[in-house]
């Protein structure tokens, strides 16, 4: 394990770096007592546009409870921290290590805030572990797992 966080740090040099590529993955969606409801295909671009600022296309073929459903977030950075607002989200992103990261997310598209974990398998691989909470209560668990396909 320390070799594949040394791996990662020695691939990036700037803070949020390894969160960058074109990414796939597949979102298992769970109730908040666990059983399994369905999972969905999610496409993803993330890049740079300058030093202090990316970019976030999401493509979700079928966000749980909504339908498809695609963001467009420019994200600004600030140290290891990262932030966007839009009509469709609001988002708050630290980096606790070069390794994981941890997102808050206020969205008006599914009216919930979702308290977001992102942690790397590898140096290609990152898994998600998502909370969904709607008036203070669970809606629904995600587990995602990216794989970074460019």
């Amino acid at each position: 394990m320390q070799q594949h966080h040394a791996q990662l740090r020695n691939t990036t040099t700037k803070t949020l770096s390894v969160l960058h590529g074109t990414l796939g993955r597949v979102v298992q969606n769970l109730r908040a007592d666990g059983v399994f409801i369905e999972s969905t295909a999610v496409h993803m671009d993330v890049y740079w546009n300058d030093e202090q600022s990316w970019h976030l296309h999401e493509d979700f073929d079928n966000l749980y409870g909504i339908g498809r459903q695609v963001y467009h977030s420019d994200f600004r950075v600030e140290g290891k921290n990262c932030y966007t607002e839009n009509e469709l989200i609001k988002v708050i992103g630290t980096e606790i290590t070069p390794f994981n990261y941890n997102f808050i997310i206020d969205s008006s598209v599914t009216k919930s805030i979702v308290f977001n974990n992102r942690y790397f398998l590898d140096a290609n691989t990152r898994r998600v572990m998502t909370h969904k909470m709607r008036d203070g209560k669970t809606s629904v668990f995600q587990i995602q797992d990216f794989v970074r396909v460019g």
